[in-house]
């Protein structure tokens, strides 16, 4: 890797406001890649939820809770805290809560080494213990707490129940009566809000660029590896959400580069870590990237053919690229999640590429990367117009290599809304080197 160019590189990616290079305008032509880039709203969102969306948030699990009768729920799972209270955190094995009472403001139960964090959001009330694993576990200290905050005697819901929490739960409120609720946040997060929505179209905005950053250095390097295309467009992002973020709480770019970029032979390699190997012509490559923002996980992976394209591999671009998009059509509200993974699948399976299946349609998205619902066989779940999945059917040869595109998609009344505006079609997946 040359320095100059390399650097030269991440100046001309990190100043790219919009997504596209000025310098793509010959490749990409007016396609709806360089409509949109110019001006993109996702801009000028905001990068985490505000504290008015968490207090309505609380209000929504009280209501909920009013339904079975809980006088208490007490949230030991990081992103559920996170999810009503907006208190990012470094999770670790040091146990940390928090309580919904019936009526009134969530409490904190966290480690001391946490509480300057506390002070600087909106639930200023917490109970602290000095460290992990301490004379009292600190999960029957948590709960004794709770007892003593006038929930000895009621009715307290509880997520995490393993025997051994459970265990401990019951000697620090040995007089309430336990409920398994871990169902009540968890559904809950199935169906995002506008807000919640607009956070992870920012997120696309940075996401987005990830891509073209990678396609960028291929296209100026050529016979590159997969670290060397990591290493380029994880640092690109780096500087671009350095200089562009206004929040930068929940925040994540995978080390040591963030991401998956297998090809050749090994695009067909789902979950491939990074080769040596070097890039050439007639390759399939795949770039896929991850985002997080304010806490909100999205996807893009994209699909590319180095050099002009056999005619094997366009049969298998459009295969995927067929499921791909009977995916996002169907991902629509009524509609039941293994039958939107069956009729996207079922576009391979037609022309006869059944055995190049590797995996199903998608997986819920938000909080955590990979949640519930699943766009797969098994799963029943009724799609509602709000739920947020990734579509990323693939098609994948051992003997050649694979093709796969994700998009993060909402699900709308008539047809799925993508959150990407990275193209699709094969005629803009082409990078000659």
């Amino acid at each position: 890797m040359h320095l100059i160019a390399r650097r030269t590189f991440l100046q001309t990616a990190a100043r790219t406001t919009g997504l596209a290079m000025t310098s793509q305008l010959s490749l990409f032509g007016s396609t709806r890649w360089l409509k949109i880039s110019a001006a993109l709203p996702a801009a000028n969102l905001p990068d985490r939820l505000s504290p008015e969306w968490y207090r309505r948030k609380v209000a929504q699990v009280q209501g909920e809770m009013a339904k079975r009768k809980l006088d208490a729920l007490v949230l030991l799972r990081a992103v559920n805290v996170i999810y009503t209270t907006g208190y990012f955190h470094l999770s670790t094995e040091r146990p940390l809560a928090a309580l919904i009472p019936k009526t009134g403001d969530p409490v904190l139960f966290i480690p001391e080494l946490e509480s300057d964090q506390v002070k600087l959001w909106w639930v200023k009330e917490y109970e602290s213990y000095f460290d992990y694993p301490g004379p009292v576990a600190r999960v029957r200290w948590i709960f004794e707490r709770v007892a003593s905050r006038g929930f000895g005697q009621g009715r307290i819901g509880i997520e995490e129940c393993a025997p051994s929490r459970m265990k401990q739960i019951k000697l620090g409120a040995p007089g309430a009566e336990i409920v398994v609720a871990d169902d009540l946040v968890e559904r809950m997060r199935y169906v995002k809000d506008q807000d919640e929505v607009n956070l992870m179209r920012r997120g696309m905005y940075f996401n987005d660029f990830a891509i073209q950053a990678g396609r960028e250095y291929v296209q100026a390097h050529g016979s590159v590896s997969e670290n060397e295309i990591l290493k380029a467009a994880a640092d690109a992002l780096a500087d671009k959400m350095a200089a562009e973020l206004k929040d930068v709480v929940g925040i994540g770019i995978d080390p040591p580069f963030g991401g998956l970029v297998p090809f050749g032979k090994r695009s067909a390699f789902p979950h491939a870590i990074p080769s040596k190997e070097r890039l050439k012509k007639g390759d399939a490559l795949i770039l896929s990237y991850t985002t997080q923002l304010g806490g909100y996980a999205v996807e893009c992976e994209r699909s590319f053919c180095v050099g002009q394209p056999s005619d094997y591999a366009k049969r298998l671009f459009d295969a995927m690229l067929a499921a791909h998009d009977t995916g996002v059509e169907n991902l629509r509200d009524g509609a039941v999640a293994e039958d939107v993974d069956k009729k996207s699948l079922d576009q391979i399976r037609k022309v006869g590429f059944e055995k190049f299946l590797r995996h199903r349609t998608g997986h819920g998205i938000g909080l955590e990367g990979h949640e519930a619902p699943w766009i797969a066989e098994g799963d029943k779940t009724v799609l509602e117009p709000g739920m947020t999945f990734s579509c990323e059917p693939g098609v994948y040869d051992p003997d050649w290599g694979g093709f796969r595109h994700s998009d993060t998609v909402v699900v709308r009344k008539d047809k799925g809304e993508v959150l990407n505006s990275y193209p699709t079609r094969l005629e803009e997946m082409i990078i000659e080197v």
